[in-house]
């Protein structure tokens, strides 16, 4: 049965990677960028149940998550820009520092509130930028257990960091 998945998959990937590409590239200009945000939708696609999931064709699923994948991550860099351009018109990167700093130290603060492996999870997802089956592997969980430990977390930090949300959506996001 997973050999079958495994081969259904790999079968998809191989068939519709390149003209997924050469769409992701026309819409984002960047050759790279359009490969991550291609990969990005079929490690989506891998992690559901994507033969059931799928009410449409295999093809125009994958069209239309690399469109919204693409489009997303153009949004994403629009509010990067002009937070950057905000930034510089105000001069104000003390504050910008101050803030980050309290931040992080609220975070810390957080984060130290957190059950372990919780805590463990998150860092590794987030600092160490690993994907949840390779934490899983790591510290031997389900990944069920590591995607309930991220959801813990992030209920934790939402909850604690309300405060200072916006502020570091925006410092995550230009990496600060």
């Amino acid at each position: 049965m997973l050999l079958d998945k495994e081969k259904k998959f790999e079968e998809v990937f191989r068939t519709h990677f390149r003209e997924l590409h050469r769409y992701a590239f026309k819409i984002l200009g960047d050759a790279d960028t359009a490969e991550e945000t291609v990969q990005q939708v079929f490690l989506r696609l891998w992690e559901k149940d994507w033969q059931r999931g799928i009410h449409t064709s295999v093809r125009s699923y994958l069209y239309r998550a690399v469109y919204n994948e693409s489009v997303n991550l153009i949004k994403r860099e629009q509010i990067k820009m002009r937070y950057e351009i905000d930034q510089q018109h105000r001069g104000d990167y003390t504050c910008a520092q101050q803030s980050d700093a309290e931040l992080r130290k609220q975070l810390h603060m957080a984060l130290s509130q957190l059950p372990e492996k919780s805590r463990m999870v998150f860092e590794m997802s987030r600092f160490q930028e690993l994907k949840y089956q390779e934490i899983a592997e790591m510290l031997t969980l389900s990944l069920k257990t590591v995607e309930g430990h991220m959801t813990k977390a992030l209920k934790h930090l939402r909850h604690h960091l309300a405060d200072y949300l916006n502020v570091l959506t925006l410092i995550i996001m230009i990496g600060l």
